[in-house]
């Protein structure tokens, strides 16, 4: 059982639950957490082990069309339909959209689903006349509903403005990469192996990769985490190659005290401790739940036993709930609207409201004026945001630096200014130090003079 998919008509029914989750406010990920629960709960045997990713990939691919989905139903159906019923034809619709089975095993799985659950049962005729209405007009009306903005670059009208006003030139490439499945890359633990080593290891797997930056491997087919060669052991952790470059900018040396301030879910903890030798580093995360998150990552790359790691769960902008003395090093991995990652997180622009810009850069400038103090004399402090808003990253590098006539803009090593904006971006190699498929992030280096 363990190698079969789960049954599509399962999966279909948690990726509705977990769709309107969404469609009420709930971020997808606790969406589709939640509806995995009540599906378990509500099924006298245990559910398939491949159901929840099974349903993540419905869910997700559904996300990804979101506002099509929506637009189609309003043309496909001569009624709105009940939300249970809605959202089990638009998480359908993503797979007639996005083909991963015939379609009329999509149809036939999704009238099944309906049956199973008292609140669509009743309507599994409507689901099904709906769905097969849609495959003979789909390919007609899909190219008439991506005449509107909002269908095509699928994502709400003031973000498509926003994401317009800050990159005029590439916002439209940014929208569409943005609706893509993200690339698969990991980090290569480099007390454990090199990259070349790795490398060899997957060509001798079958597993096709390429080096996409420093310590960065992209596998060009992704996988579970429970097949990456490695993984289990610590050998290797999934991490944006941009995300990586934190790390890499911020130059620690052994021996240092090191802060990484909102550090869940402890990707650039781990690595840090590979980073430098006897490293004391106080990870922070307000979150209580993320702090988990941490502690895992840092047990299954065994990071611990590299440097003297605290993890604390406290609000990094009030230092004396962790701090004993201050750091010659501290990263800032701010929150923020995360318009830089959205194909990894494709509910982001549905999730956001236009006041969360301005409410999210209030809280990076607290949290910067915060860890100022902590900074010692020619120490360096590395913020970074994974936004493409310059409300977040130009703008806000520049007001820290206009407050705190201490804080000198320092050139980010091997970039030679003390800025960089990285678009998403997936292109093949890596040059000057820099990766080549990556997220969209804002670094900016200060040094306390």
């Amino acid at each position: 059982m363990n190698g079969s998919a789960p049954p599509l008509a399962d999966a279909l029914r948690v990726a509705a639950s977990a769709w309107r989750g969404l469609r009420g406010g709930t971020s997808l990920d606790r969406a589709l957490a939640d509806a995995a629960d009540e599906f378990a709960s509500a099924t006298p045997a245990p559910p398939h082990p491949r159901l929840a990713a099974a349903a993540k990939d419905i869910a997700y691919t559904a996300t990804r069309h979101l506002a099509l989905i929506e637009a189609m139903l309003e043309k496909l159906s001569h009624r709105a339909p009940d939300p249970a019923v809605a959202a089990l034809l638009a998480v359908t619709l993503g797979q007639l959209l996005a083909p991963r089975h015939a379609a009329y095993a999509v149809v036939d799985q999704a009238v099944q689903a309906a049956k199973a659950q008292g609140d669509t049962r009743t309507a599994s005729g409507f689901v099904n006349a709906v769905l097969r209405n849609a495959l003979r007009r789909l390919s007609m009306l899909r190219p008439e509903l991506e005449r509107q903005p909002t269908v095509a670059f699928n994502a709400p009208r003031w973000w498509i403005d926003r994401l317009r006003e800050a990159e005029p030139s590439h916002f439209a490439q940014i929208l569409q990469l943005q609706r893509q499945a993200p690339p698969l890359v990991l980090r290569v633990n480099r007390r454990r192996s090199s990259v070349e080593a790795y490398l060899q290891r997957l060509q001798a797997e079958g597993i096709d990769a390429s080096r996409v930056g420093p310590a960065a491997v992209w596998l060009h087919v992704a996988l579970p985490v429970s097949d990456i060669p490695g993984f289990a052991t610590g050998d290797v952790s999934v991490q944006d190659a941009g995300a990586q470059l934190a790390v890499q900018l911020l130059q620690v040396e052994d021996g240092m005290r090191v802060l990484d301030a909102c550090a869940a879910p402890g990707g650039k903890t781990a690595q840090l401790a590979e980073a430098a030798d006897n490293l004391t580093i106080d990870a922070v995360e307000l979150d209580p739940a993320r702090v988990g998150r941490i502690e895992e990552n840092l047990r299954r790359t065994a990071a611990h036993s590299h440097a003297l790691i605290h993890v604390h769960a406290a609000d990094a902008a009030q230092p004396e709930q962790f701090a004993q003395e201050r750091y010659p090093r501290i990263l800032l991995d701010a929150p923020c609207t995360a318009s830089g990652i959205v194909r990894r997180h494709p509910d982001i622009p549905w999730l956001r409201r236009p006041a969360d810009v301005a409410q999210l850069a209030t809280l990076q400038q607290r949290l910067l004026d915060g860890l100022w103090p902590l900074l010692e004399p020619a120490g360096r402090l590395l913020y970074v945001v994974c936004s493409v808003f310059p409300e977040e990253g130009p703008r806000q590098a520049e007001r820290f630096a206009a407050r705190h006539a201490d804080a000198r803009p320092l050139a980010l090593p091997g970039i030679g200014q003390s800025q960089l904006r990285l678009l998403p971006a997936h292109g093949a190699g890596w040059s000057r130090g820099l990766p080549s498929v990556h997220d969209g992030f804002f670094f900016a280096m200060f040094e306390k003079t």
